[in-house]
């Protein structure tokens, strides 16, 4: 599986990940602009969110093959969208894909070191 890098949506800051920890995110599976599946914890590099132990990953209950699909649609309401927990609103879900972030996501963290204290995967 490739590596997925993105801009976030509220603060225009790249989402940094080294594949073995990365930047607090809340990430959005869209669909029509519409969000089907959510993800809290921290950036793993590969449009997923690490488990609380850091060993494994959450995945989409959407198949994999489709998500990716998703983020090559022609139609920027499809895709996945990533907020930077420390910009998060409650206020503002996003409803386009994030832009990919030229950097690849290596750089210094964005999101701080701010911790979640439960990763979760939220399916709508």
């Amino acid at each position: 599986m490739g590596c997925f890098s993105f801009v976030c949506k509220e603060s225009g800051l790249p989402v940094a990940s080294d594949s073995f920890s990365g930047d607090a995110v809340r990430m959005y599976l869209l669909v029509d602009g519409v969000v089907v599946e959510e993800m809290r914890g921290h950036y793993d590099s590969y449009g997923r969110v690490f488990h609380a132990d850091k060993e494994d990953s959450f995945q989409w209950k959407m198949e994999w093959g489709k998500a990716v699909d998703l983020m090559f649609h022609p139609d920027e309401r499809n895709g996945m969208a990533v907020v930077l927990e420390k910009y998060y609103k409650e206020d503002s879900i996003p409803t386009t894909r994030s832009e990919s972030d030229p950097n690849q996501g290596w750089g210094k963290r964005n999101g701080g070191g701010k911790r979640i204290k439960v990763p979760v995967h939220i399916v709508y």
